[in-house]
Order: structure tokens, then C-alpha cells, then sequence
């Protein structure tokens, strides 16, 4: 049985990244994948980024980009940016992509002890970002299933506490490119796969990862992108220019 699921998230209307995952995840014979949300805002192809994990992903939770194309007034945490690209590409989304948007659920349950979720499976402050070992520790104390897939950092990572320890306190774990992390039934996880169309990690590669279900195993994934593509793309469709720019820095 082949347990393995790719995981993609925060792909920020992305399509030359987006494309290269999931020619990648198609190569290894992965056939299931999911989505953490945030589909659009901040690169030039949001039409295109929607279509495409309506036609691949299993489900797309969505994210604060897609909340805020469906309200608008959702977007006074964005910085200026931010708040621009949305508002361009909400211009360019039409009746099908929102359809699309609608109806993307807020969370997911991959099974009774796997919830996806864009940013928390909790309410939490900041608004919604567990980037944190206390955070993921005030996250981890009171979530009910024992893992939860985010996003919405850009940043991958894996924090672990261990389930029934009368001091609570969760621990950030390290991963890298290919190597599996495994996940023991004695504890409780959160686990992040990073950005396809953003990272900000100060590694330049779309970031995803490989959720093994049988082998209870979590192993982050790097893909290479014509980044300068997309670069170019952003500026010709008057973008702000620091979006196309950060790409290249991984920030």
C-alpha cells in the first residue's frame, strides 16, 4: 500500500513553480496530493494556480489570500503590497476561480488524527502564524489530532511534543531536502511543508513535502523553477517590483 501524499502550500499565483511540483510529484508515482491554501495573491497567474489544483489536489483548504478575494475588507493585516496584489488579482479572477475559491473548506481531516489547515488549527495570535517552539506549544497542548499540516509561514519546518508529559514544552526539528523525519505515535506534531511559489527560508526552491501515512514519515522536498521567468512576469504585469525580487533571495 502506498501511503505517501504530496503536500504543497502557499503557492501565491506561482504557475511556473506550481508546474515544476507537480511534474516532480508525477515522476515519482505520488498519487495523491493536497493543498494548504493560499492559491493566489502576490504572483502574476492566480487563474492559472487555481485551475490547477482544482485539477490535481484531492482538496485546497483555503488560505487568508483566498478569504480575503471573497472579503475584501479581510485585508487590513496585509501590508501595501500585499493589499495591491490582491487587489489585481482579484480584477482577474472570474466566475469559475471564485466558484473554485467558495468552495475551498477551512480545514480538512485527512483522517480522525490528520486535520490540514492553512495557518492553525487553533486560534492563536499573530494573526494565525506558528513560527515558534512557544507557539507551537500553546498549538500542540490543546489540538485534538496528533498531526496537523500548515502552512502560511513559507518557512518548513516540524515541531514535535510529546503526548502525556507532564512538563508540555514542543521542540522544533530539523529537516532537510529528502530526509525523512519520522513521526512516533508518543507524540504530537505540526508540521509545515514551506512555499511553492514564495519560500522565505532564504532557500530559493519551491518547498513541499511527503507525508507518508504508513510509514508515519514527513520528508521536506525541493524543486527548482525558471525563477527569472517569473520575476520578469510580476514587473510586466505591474506588480511591485519587490515581489519578483524577493524570489531570488528566498525572503
Amino acid at each position: 500500500m502506498d501511503g505517501r501524499i504530496a503536500v504543497i502550500s502557499d503557492i501565491h499565483g506561482n504557475s511556473v513553480a506550481l508546474k515544476a511540483v507537480l511534474e516532480e510529484i508525477a515522476r515519482e508515482g505520488i498519487e495523491r496530493t493536497v493543498c494548504l491554501g493560499d492559491v493566489v495573491g502576490y504572483g502574476p497567474e492566480p487563474a492559472e494556480c487555481l485551475r490547477m489544483v482544482s485539477d490535481h489536489c484531492e482538496f485546497t483548504v483555503r488560505g487568508n489570500h483566498e478569504d480575503a478575494i471573497l472579503k475584501p475588507s479581510q485585508t487590513t493585516n496585509f501590508n501595501s503590497n500585499a493589499r495591491q496584489a490582491l487587489e489585481w488579482t482579484s480584477r482577474r479572477l472570474g466566475s469559475a476561480e471564485r466558484r473554485i475559491i467558495a468552495n475551498m473548506p477551512n480545514w480538512f481531516h485527512l483522517s480522525r488524527d490528520v486535520v490540514c489547515v492553512h495557518d492553525s488549527p487553533v486560534p492563536i495570535e499573530d494573526p494565525g502564524y506558528i513560527r515558534s517552539s512557544s507557539e507551537a506549544a500553546r498549538v500542540l497542548t490543546v489540538m485534538a489530532e496528533r498531526l496537523c499540516l500548515f502552512g502560511h509561514t513559507h518557512v518548513p519546518g516540524v515541531f514535535q511534543m510529546p503526548i502525556g508529559r507532564r512538563f508540555i514544552r514542543a521542540g522544533m526539528l530539523e529537516v532537510a531536502d529528502g530526509h525523512p523525519t519520522s513521526l512516533p505515535m508518543d507524540s504530537k506534531f505540526l508540521l509545515n511543508p514551506g512555499s511553492v511559489g514564495q519560500p522565505r527560508d532564504g532557500d530559493v526552491r519551491a518547498s513541499w513535502a511527503v507525508l507518508d501515512m504508513v510509514r508515519q514519515t514527513f520528508t521536506l522536498r525541493r524543486t527548482e523553477y525558471a525563477i527569472c521567468e517569473v520575476r520578469d512576469a510580476i514587473l510586466s504585469a505591474g506588480l511591485p517590483s519587490v515581489l519578483g525580487q524577493r524570489l531570488a533571495l528566498g525572503a
